[in-house]
């Protein structure tokens, strides 16, 4: 994983000029029309231009403002540097995310797949079981119809005449007459 970037360090200490008092004597003192300023250390720092300027040299407003605003280009540098660093590693962030998505999801339909296979298995077999308990059913009630038929059609008459000849075995036997 990439590092994410620095944090910005803002030094604001090239700017400590303050309003202050007539009474301070100690430190250089400017004025501005209605304001004064002490200027505490005279740091060196860059202007747009690129040369070093110290803060003491700073004679006039202009010179102040466009000190201000070369500060103000290299801060505003530095943010969409860092920005740009950000967009980069969220970028990549979501490359790594979407990636890890994909893969989840491909592995996800496969399971779904073999699920479905498998389900289609288990159907058949059910399908397989249910057409075999058919045919047998059919077997056994085509024997079943023909052994019904058979028993209607030969073993009751063939039982009938026996017992008739049994009865009138009996009748001859005792002496009964048939009415």
């Amino acid at each position: 994983m990439s590092e994410s970037p620095k944090p910005f360090e803002f030094n604001f200490n090239m700017f400590n000029a303050t309003p202050t008092s007539s009474s301070s004597k100690k430190k250089k003192k400017r004025t501005t029309g209605k304001k004064s300023f002490n200027i505490s250390s005279p740091e060196q720092v860059k202007p747009a231009g690129g040369s070093p300027v110290s803060v003491t040299n700073l004679k006039t407003i202009a010179d102040l403002k466009e000190f201000a605003s070369s500060r103000l280009d290299s801060i505003k540098r530095q943010v969409e540097r860092s920005h740009m660093e950000i967009l980069k590693d969220l970028e990549a962030s979501q490359s790594r995310l979407q990636k890890r998505l994909k893969i989840q999801t491909q592995g996800c339909h496969q399971v779904a797949d073999e699920a479905e296979k498998e389900y289609k298995k288990m159907s058949d077999r059910f399908s397989e079981g249910r057409e075999a308990m058919k045919a047998s059913y059919s077997t056994f009630m085509a024997d079943l119809q023909a052994s019904g038929s058979r028993l209607c059609k030969q073993t009751i008459p063939e039982l009938s005449q026996s017992v008739e000849k049994a009865i009138d075995a009996l009748r001859n036997r005792y002496g009964i007459h048939s009415t």
